[in-house]
């Protein structure tokens, strides 16, 4: 691999490889400055404190757009290593939920609070209304508080393998909180989540549909039972954040699961 190689591009900025087992996420111009300073800050903090992901090193500009160094780990996305035999996506799913807890048992400072996280996600939408959005927040004000590192976005394409350790990558979504609102989004985007190439699935015949689905709830339901036995946390007080989580869902470009969420939303209102 050569220095400057592109090796994967995203909504906010391409991947090119640094040398020296660096890479760099080079920004796009249209990201602003103040999230490219706060996605550091929050990097540096997050990599001092939990070891289990990429090591920030430092923030350049590179052709007039701005960039972080990271650490470069060669792995393989946990979705696709899951997929390479039925019997390892059990065993996944667990060391998922195992890397899950492990995070959550650090305390991070300094960095965006759970509330911020979650009201910031519920105003942007344009799919609740005033009333909505004012009783779902108010809703939120009421949830336990916290101050553990949670993800924001833990799921298996954000998860690697190398040498036999999982690493979490993307810390954009990343907030300082309770952990039971972080394991309640796992939760739903192993359940009810759907990428652009599901669509294909949601168009077969129902018995497709209902194996598609199902499938989906096994995986959900071996990753929260892990994360329940290790941590000791009930399912009531995790499935407790499933609103202020589908509500805040909303504000994301998944319009495949606008109505699903729409109707969870108004059935726990």
């Amino acid at each position: 691999m050569l220095k400057g190689e592109v090796i994967g591009k995203g909504r906010t900025a391409e991947v090119i490889y640094w040398g020296n087992n660096k890479v760099l996420k080079l920004f796009y111009k249209k990201i602003s400055s103040e999230y490219i300073d706060y996605q550091y800050k929050v990097d540096s903090i997050v990599g001092n404190i939990f070891p289990k992901c990429p090591k920030t090193f430092d923030r350049i500009v590179e052709n007039n757009r701005i960039g972080i160094i990271y650490e470069y780990i060669e792995g393989t996305e946990l979705r696709e290593f899951m997929g390479k035999s039925i019997k390892s996506i059990s065993k996944f799913l667990k060391r998922l939920a195992e890397l899950h807890v492990e995070m959550h048992e650090n305390e991070i400072n300094n960095i965006n609070s759970q509330f911020q996280h979650f009201e910031n996600g519920i105003q942007r939408t344009d799919s609740l209304d005033a009333n909505q959005k004012r009783e779902i927040i108010k809703y939120l004000k009421m949830l336990p508080d916290g101050n553990v590192i949670c993800h924001g976005d833990f799921h298996v394409e954000n998860v690697i393998i190398s040498k036999n350790t999982l690493y979490v990558m993307d810390w954009s979504n990343a907030y300082s909180g309770n952990q039971n609102g972080d394991v309640a989004r796992t939760y739903y985007v192993l359940k009810h989540g759907l990428a652009p190439s599901d669509e294909i699935f949601l168009k077969k015949s129902f018995l497709h549909r209902f194996l598609f689905k199902r499938i989906k709830s096994l995986t959900a339901k071996i990753y929260i039972k892990h994360y329940m036995k290790l941590s000791g946390i009930s399912l009531k007080d995790i499935r407790m954040w499933d609103l202020v989580v589908y509500a805040a869902r909303l504000s994301e470009p998944i319009p495949l699961e606008y109505d699903n969420l729409l109707k969870m939303i108004k059935k726990l209102l």
